[in-house]
């Protein structure tokens, strides 16, 4: 299971994207669970307003990174994008605390800081390609070990800043660590990468941009990326509804929900290590569809939970499956671009836009018809439907082939 550190550790320049990676985790850590928080809370700001914001800031982000994802793919050198994608948050992200207010903050989350979203995909592009003489199971389970660094960086940074900011009632303070965080992404591109990587990064037959684009929106790939975001949209929609099923239904507490969330995110860390391990042995479409109906089946639990300390007791099996499905979907969209990157993990942003429309839409549904508890069992309808999307269109690949 620690070999994968051993392989991050040994090569200065995975290294060097592991410190980058755990940095660019840490200033959407910083910002994203308190963003609702400043906005309306602080900044003043409409309800309607910050529905809008988010939606425009989804698309901004959604498009950026995929297109610098490809254009990354037909320029070779991904360090002069990440230089001007980090510098682009340090503006972004300092403007808001230098300048709290609601035009501010508007202009920068809805069109500068998306530029700085996208140096996700790149960061875990070059990771991809510095494990290029690896063999594929032992590069997944360095790309899903990286994924598990950003979860980390997801469970202290946000603890850390409700400790040192919760008190004062405003966490702008959020975004001006979140700009020192995009600083320290921007010195490690210039003074540490490797103006080019010392593995090919360029394939003279890579297809051009709109190529590319094709490519993305061949039949397929649309049931692929869809079935992965039905799969994925489980997490979300079990993100919104376990909460509301403790609180307002089994009569726990706000404070149990603080806990119960802590909890799972630190729990996830360990599995994640643990499945990067099972890639080196196991199939990767198998791995993702037993965490699918795994997960299906921990949210079908949830609608049968009775009691507070019911939901306590499920985040374990709940935190080890939504582990794989948090870290492995990468590795797969990259397998199927070997030797182009960028264009793989540019499926994340997609597969993270549709995922999120498809919870919306599951959570608008199911909440009306059927009730909290209910609209649980939409999370087994999609995790189903998902899996049989995916092993549909993988056999089909497999005759024709």
């Amino acid at each position: 299971m620690f070999s994968s550190f051993g392989q991050i550790a040994g090569r200065s320049q995975l290294l060097i994207l592991s410190l980058m990676i755990f940095a660019q985790g840490s200033a959407f850590g910083a910002t994203i669970p308190y963003l609702s928080v400043t906005a309306i809370g602080t900044l003043g700001m409409s309800d309607q307003s910050y529905s809008l914001l988010v939606l425009v800031s989804s698309i901004s982000a959604v498009t950026i990174s995929v297109s610098l994802g490809i254009l990354s793919d037909m320029l070779g050198d991904r360090r002069h994008m990440l230089i001007a994608m980090s510098a682009l948050g340090v503006v972004g992200y300092g403007a808001i605390y230098l300048f709290p207010s609601v035009p501010v903050f508007l202009g920068a989350t809805s069109l500068v800081v998306p530029f700085f979203y996208a140096t996700s995909s790149l960061l875990f592009a070059s990771a991809r390609l510095e494990t290029g003489d690896l063999d594929q199971g032992d590069a997944a389970a360095v790309n899903a070990t990286l994924r598990a660094i950003v979860s980390a960086a997801w469970v202290l940074t946000p603890a850390g800043l409700g400790l040192a900011l919760g008190a004062s009632g405003s966490m702008i303070g959020a975004w001006g660590l979140a700009s020192l965080f995009c600083l320290f992404i921007l010195i490690c591109a210039l003074f540490a990468l490797k103006p080019n990587g010392s593995r090919a990064v360029r394939d003279g037959k890579t297809p051009g941009f709109f190529a590319a684009l094709k490519e993305l929106a061949a039949r397929d790939m649309l049931i692929r990326m869809i079935s992965i975001a039905a799969i994925t949209s489980t997490l979300r929609l079990s993100g919104t509804i376990w909460p509301l099923i403790l609180t307002l239904e089994l009569g726990g507490k706000t404070a149990d929900v603080g806990l119960i969330a802590g909890m799972t995110a630190l729990t996830e860390i360990p599995f994640m290590l643990m499945w990067a391990h099972l890639l080196k042995r196991h199939c990767i479409i198998g791995i993702i569809v037993t965490a699918a109906l795994g997960y299906g089946g921990y949210m079908v639990a949830l609608s049968f939970a009775a009691a507070p300390w019911q939901i306590y007791t499920l985040a374990l099996p709940g935190a080890a499956f939504a582990a794989a499905l948090l870290a492995i979907p990468l590795n797969y969209f990259q397998d199927l671009f070997p030797g182009r990157p960028g264009l793989g993990t540019a499926f994340l942003p997609i597969n993270s836009f549709l995922g999120n429309g498809l919870n919306a839409a599951a959570f608008a549904i199911g909440s009306h018809f059927l009730g909290y508890s209910g609209t649980a069992w939409l999370g087994l309808v999609l995790a189903v439907l998902g899996v049989v999307g995916l092993l549909s269109v993988e056999r089909r690949v497999a005759r024709s082939a």
